[in-house]
């Protein structure tokens, strides 16, 4: 087998083992071959691989300035801890998948494998639901927090490989595959109980449905009505789906809108964020989580990207974020203007990914563990599948 074939298979497989919960020796076994296999594959295809992904270099230095924190940490071993869970695998899953990805065949590997755990950890999780909650929450497939954010991971991904499977007519037995998987992503979503990953589908869907109608060339009025009628639906069902799960969560004892405890625990890390502006507190969740339990026991980090980030690294950290968000939207923008629909639609998932994970994570900071590597795997498998594409074309 060739050994970029190889990497693609491990890195599918990867990917998938980072849809479940305790799969955490399964999932260091995988990133351990990966590597291995990818090092041997990018030394002896240096002509026809690229070795790293474009957005490697704002990656580095948001990892570097991570790295220095260990210099001015309250507790420089759980930073320590925290930089080779958090950065050291995500790195790892960032380039094994973006070495995987550029194999002849990454394509139908990565769907083939994915499709079949997208369907078994939705399975899973229904079938716990069934169980109780308690039962849910504790559950193979992640429990709400990282179940949600897998969907919102995995729905761009599902949605431009049905638009693309349409528009290169695909054979309808597999057209039915990929959108028999979409189907399940707003079922499995309902039973999340989370409010925010309907508000990650409709701005998802929002951006996905504008990216496409701004590929025509002319706006006919046909064009027109198309785009009004799929934004009021997207509007309509946000909002549907948002009051129901929120009857549903105040039945089994949630809060309301108005009562919920992140409304004053914000305030107070601005407060934190104020006495360290420039440097932080170091890396990793939780350095603070005495001192901020006063809000309340169970708010014990910043439960905002932005806000987790300046709490942690400080304005630079902060800054050097949103520096990789830009390159990761940017690289987006730019395969998803691509005449190649192939090469368009791996950019349109990119950008739909990464607003996923930022509405996700605006009010709560579940960009970690297994939800990291997910997030940091499909980015690299969709740069590559991009660059793959153009350079097949």
């Amino acid at each position: 087998m060739n050994p970029v074939t190889g990497v693609a298979w491990v890195a599918a497989a990867f990917l998938s083992a980072s849809l479940f919960s305790h799969t955490v020796a399964l999932r260091l076994l995988l990133l351990l071959v990966g590597a291995l296999l990818a090092a041997i594959a990018v030394s002896r295809n240096r002509r026809d691989i690229q070795g790293l992904p474009p957005i490697w270099i704002p990656f580095a230095l948001w990892v570097a300035w991570a790295v220095l924190s260990l210099g001015w940490s309250l507790e420089p071993a759980r930073t320590l801890k925290e930089l080779r869970n958090e950065l050291g695998y995500a790195a790892l899953a960032l380039w094994i998948c973006f070495v995987g990805a550029q194999a002849r065949d990454a394509a139908r590997i990565f769907l083939t494998v994915l499709a079949a755990a997208t369907t078994a950890v939705i399975v899973i999780g229904l079938w716990e639901f069934s169980n109780g909650w308690d039962s849910y929450v504790a559950g193979l497939h992640g429990g709400p927090g990282n179940h949600s954010s897998a969907l919102l991971t995995l729905m761009p991904c599902v949605a431009m490989t049905g638009w693309y499977g349409w528009r290169a007519k695909w054979p309808w037995p597999v057209q039915l595959v990929v959108w028999g998987v979409g189907s399940l992503l707003p079922v499995s979503a309902y039973f999340t109980l989370s409010r925010t990953i309907w508000l990650g589908f409709g701005v998802q869907l929002a951006l996905l449905g504008g990216l496409v109608l701004l590929r025509r060339k002319t706006w006919s009025p046909r064009s027109r009505i198309l785009a009004g009628t799929f934004t009021f639906a997207i509007l309509a069902v946000t909002a549907t789906a948002l009051l129901t799960i929120q009857v549903e969560r105040e039945a089994i004892g949630a809060k309301s809108f108005e009562q919920d405890p992140r409304l004053a625990l914000w305030p107070e890390i601005v407060k934190w964020v104020e006495k360290r502006p420039f440097t932080g507190y170091g890396f990793g969740r939780g350095l603070l989580r005495e001192e901020l339990s006063g809000v309340d026991p169970l708010l014990w980090h910043a439960h905002n990207i932005f806000l987790e980030a300046l709490l942690q690294l400080g304005v630079p950290g902060l800054t050097l974020l949103l520096i990789l968000l830009g390159a990761l939207a940017r690289e987006g923008w730019r395969l998803a203007r691509d005449s190649d629909e192939a090469i368009a639609a791996c950019g349109m998932a990119l950008i739909g990914v990464v607003a996923g994970m930022l509405v996700r994570n605006m009010t709560d900071a579940l960009l970690i563990r297994q939800n990291a590597l997910l997030f940091w795997g499909v980015v690299g498998a969709l740069l590559a599948l991009g660059a793959r594409s153009r350079t097949n074309a």
